[in-house]
């Protein structure tokens, strides 16, 4: 058998593989050397950042159940103490009521143990009547979300690229970004190619009211958008007047505010997500990511559209694909008829509009 030799130092026999690149070398020195330098980096750098988002998905879902064991304590606390007010031998000391509530946690605790608390099933089997009830009556008048912990938003986060990058690779701080926002559609049409003459000022204002309706949903279904499109989708138009009805805004704050008014006489709840609120998010997603450079400038807004673009298909593929399965079956596979402003025909226009805001906000024209 022929030995090979160092590709790097083309002296020493080889002994080694370099996983990326796989160029055959004979020790370390030579890995490290400036002329494998490059790959030898993004080799550790790659590794850095699959660790980095190990971690950060352990620590997700462990935070996610420790949420959710606190929300069911929350409720039953609440279910006992709508108990306790009905019975009128309640005990009134201070110390019997501590001892109360301490076996009130462990019997929930003892309930729980050993179920998947991200399957809502086998949880919901597991609380008492009591604690049932409590939930349906929270649901209902919206007190539900007083103790469900508010989600973060993407376009919140800190965000920082400095003004000196590799020339042939992502940063850190750029993977950072993408990997935290939603992607860009891939294919953005040029706006001058769709549009000959000068826009309206009233797109602008209409891509915030599209925009107001996706941080109303991201909220809504706590950043879970994508686990039921068509449900989200047909929320986003309910509350989206530019997108059911073809409205136009004639400022950004109108725009904003018909969101927040849609929601009300919806009975949704947007208390914990103010108009001041809501407003900011939407500056925010016009403004992109303050320090990450002229690059970036453009990246939240682009971000919000293609992921608004992404529901609206996915809910139509979802819609399609609940109608040919109603085609050929007698029995119904899933019901439907609570979608009140998702049909093809309107997923399809709305998809094809948000692709136009997309032209609209990657041109010279947004911003």
């Amino acid at each position: 058998m022929t030995e090979e030799i160092c590709k790097i130092c083309t002296d020493n026999t080889a002994k080694y593989n370099c996983p990326r690149c796989n160029i055959l070398y004979c020790s370390v020195t030579c890995y490290k050397s400036p002329s494998h330098l490059e790959c030898s980096e993004g080799f550790y750098r790659e590794n850095i950042v699959e660790e980095l988002a190990l971690r950060q998905s352990e620590d997700d879902a462990a935070q996610s159940a420790r949420s959710m064991m606190d929300i069911l304590q929350r409720i039953e606390q609440q279910a006992d103490d709508g108990d306790d007010d009905d019975d009128e031998e309640c005990v009134e000391e201070k110390g019997e009521l501590d001892s109360d509530d301490d076996e009130q946690e462990a019997d929930l605790t003892a309930r729980l143990n050993g179920i998947d608390l991200d399957d809502a099933e086998k949880v919901w089997e597991h609380l008492t009547n009591a604690e049932k009830e409590e939930f349906q009556r929270m649901l209902e008048n919206g007190e539900i979300m007083s103790v469900v912990p508010e989600v973060e938003m993407w376009w919140t986060k800190p965000y920082k690229i400095d003004l000196i990058q590799p020339l042939d690779s992502r940063s850190l701080q750029e993977q950072h970004l993408l990997s935290s926002c939603p992607p860009v559609w891939g294919k953005i049409a040029d706006f001058k190619q769709i549009c000959k003459n000068e826009p309206s000022a009233a797109v602008r204002f209409n891509i915030a009211n599209v925009l107001a309706g996706y941080c109303f949903v991201f909220s809504y279904f706590f950043g879970d958008l994508h686990d039921n499109a068509l449900e989200v989708v047909d929320c986003l138009i309910g509350v989206c007047l530019n997108l059911k009805t073809s409205t136009n805004f004639d400022s950004e704050v109108m725009a904003v505010e018909s969101v927040v008014n849609e929601c009300r006489q919806k009975c949704l709840p947007i208390e914990r997500m103010t108009s001041a609120s809501l407003k900011s998010y939407v500056q925010t997603l016009f403004l992109g990511p303050t320090e990450c450079g002229k690059k970036f400038k453009k990246h939240f807004i682009l971000s919000a559209l293609s992921d608004a673009r992404s529901l609206l298909s996915e809910a139509r593929k979802e819609f399609k694909q609940y109608l040919r399965s109603n085609a050929s079956s007698t029995v119904p596979t899933e019901d439907k008829d609570d979608l009140q402003h998702a049909t093809l025909q309107n997923l399809h226009s709305c998809q094809k509009k948000v692709e136009f805001y997309l032209a609209y906000a990657n041109s010279a024209n947004c911003l």
